[in-house]
């Protein structure tokens, strides 16, 4: 007998202790099956021998009667006993070629693996899939760490992407994550994950049936958008033109003033006063609510989210995480301001957990900052020092190329600020030449500038390029116009003209006076 061809898109891990009580675990495992369940692998810690296989033998009857491939994870002799379509082993069970003996070459062989090592020591012992994780915490299992899309991302970067290896998912992988992990962990080596392994997302689930099927359908749509990401065809059709978007500002600005959009702030103490009143001046409405407990409702009545992470508290982290996760599972925008990030290894701890559990659609971040996140997510690129919250030293000597290259990395858009601006989605890239020094000698102002990023990507659902660009050009008019005031004698002064310019600031002004360069890069 051949080996089975196996579709890996959804992978159901059993757990009996986990099962939904209004049914059986038989029950769970046929209606799983009936929502699109791919591949089944019978986890059973806890049974002894005779009544593994006993279950075992009822739940193959299930799978064969719906040509679905039955693995039984840590238990050779139950999945000879039975002839069961493969196995899986961890780390610590028994060796990957040990098992490929006992079975022999024309089962499936399934081995954990949770470093770029241990994928690379599958490939070469014979398995025919890896399961990657931890990705999330999880009810199943204690990890000392989790990976994130991040982890996940370097394991299949080590992987050869032509190689028929595997690979699948594993660990707190639910509906409302499963489309993110695919899309942000696809490899630049073009490796995408090829399923999402499930417990407690499909067996603790009140309809397993309708579980299956929405995790069916997110991972298919990940995988769709992750393909045509790394196949270049992120269609330039549908983006506006620099120009296009240049145009478009005067009624990005009237369109704002007149819904005043509805911004949750988790900021830092510092600021909080600067950005809601910047907020406010521009024509947005800011709530500025560091609580977990009422972030979901928030998320309900928001238009954007602000993450701020300058004074950071574990409550204020929790926070963003929640505000994060519910903003995304409510298509909301989210954008990261990654204060301080390299100045400490809490603030970089901090920044790589909120890339790992919350899509971003906009990181705003000077040098110093956007050098930092490059590194966490594996995006080469020089590195630039921090003292507290500010970048030391010239900057980046292709600073274009910097900001393009991390925007395609986490599929977002890139706003790096400085003495030149430059923003990037992936595709497009420019450069604002507009701003004053004195924007720099205040505390604040480029939070202020994430906050007003954040309420033109509350309007700009569509396009939160554009929605950067007039964020950053709008702060950078008004610093200009109120610099020039004769009442402003240095930073003091300019810090009230500047709130007061926000205010005073004119649609037909931001495509006048605009000094915006569009960048072409390979």
């Amino acid at each position: 007998m051949s080996k089975p061809t196996v579709d890996y898109s959804v992978y159901l891990v059993t757990d009996s202790g986990l099962n939904h009580p209004s049914r059986t675990l038989l029950q769970s495992v046929e209606d799983s099956i009936l929502g699109g369940v791919t591949l089944v692998q019978l986890r059973e810690k806890d049974l002894d021998t005779p009544a593994f296989i006993d279950l075992a033998r009822k739940v193959h009857e299930i799978t064969k009667k719906h040509n679905v491939p039955l693995l039984i994870n840590d238990n050779i002799e139950v999945a000879l006993a039975i002839d069961t379509e493969g196995a899986h082993v961890g780390q610590d069970d028994i060796s990957c070629t040990e098992a490929r003996r006992l079975l022999g070459p024309n089962k499936i062989l399934g081995i954990s693996t949770g470093t770029p090592e241990e994928a690379q020591k599958a490939l070469a012992d014979g398995a025919d899939y890896i399961g990657i994780g931890t990705c999330f915490m999880t009810q199943t299992k204690s990890p000392k760490r989790t990976l994130g899309p991040i982890g996940v991302r370097a394991i299949l970067e080590a992987l050869p992407k032509d190689h028929p290896l595997k690979t699948v998912v594993i660990g707190g992988i639910k509906r409302d994550n499963t489309r993110r992990v695919v899309e942000h962990s696809a490899g630049r080596n073009g490796r995408i994950l090829d399923g999402v392994a499930v417990v407690t997302g499909i067996v603790s689930a009140s309809d397993a049936k309708a579980a299956s099927q929405d995790l069916l359908r997110e991972f298919r749509t990940g995988y769709e958008n992750a393909s045509n990401y790394l196949q270049g065809q992120v269609s330039k059709e549908k983006k506006k033109s620099i120009d296009e978007v240049l145009q478009s500002f005067p009624q990005l600005l009237t369109t704002l003033r007149e819904k005043a959009p509805l911004t949750h702030h988790i900021s830092n103490y510092v600021v909080m006063n600067d950005t809601a009143n910047a907020t406010l001046a521009l024509g947005g409405s800011p709530i500025m609510a560091p609580s977990a407990s009422e972030a979901q409702d928030l998320s309900k009545v928001v238009s954007s989210v602000v993450l701020n992470i300058g004074t950071l508290t574990e409550s204020f982290v929790e926070c963003m995480l929640e505000a994060g996760k519910h903003a995304n599972a409510q298509s909301k925008p989210v954008i990261l301001d990654p204060v301080g990030a390299g100045a400490t290894s809490l603030r970089e701890a901090t920044a790589a957990r909120i890339l790992n559990h919350v899509h971003v659609d906009i990181i705003k971040g000077n040098a110093g900052e956007i050098s930092t996140i490059s590194k966490i997510v594996g995006c080469d690129s020089e590195s630039i020092a921090m003292r507290g919250v500010d970048s030391l030293g010239s900057g980046f000597t292709n600073p274009a190329a910097v900001v393009q290259a991390l925007a395609k990395r986490e599929k977002c858009v890139v706003a790096m600020t400085g003495k030149i601006d430059y923003v990037s989605d992936g595709v497009r890239t420019v450069a604002i030449e507009n701003g004053h020094e004195y924007q720099g000698r205040i505390t604040g102002s480029g939070c202020m500038i994430a906050s007003s990023i954040g309420s033109f990507a509350a309007i700009s659902t569509d396009d939160h390029f554009a929605a950067a660009v007039a964020g950053i050009l709008a702060l950078n008019l008004a610093g200009e116009h109120a610099a020039a005031r004769d009442d402003v004698r240095g930073p003091g002064t300019f810090r009230a003209a500047f709130i007061d310019e926000i205010a005073n600031l004119k649609p037909e002004q931001v495509v006048k006076e605009a000094r915006i360069k569009a960048i072409q890069l390979n």
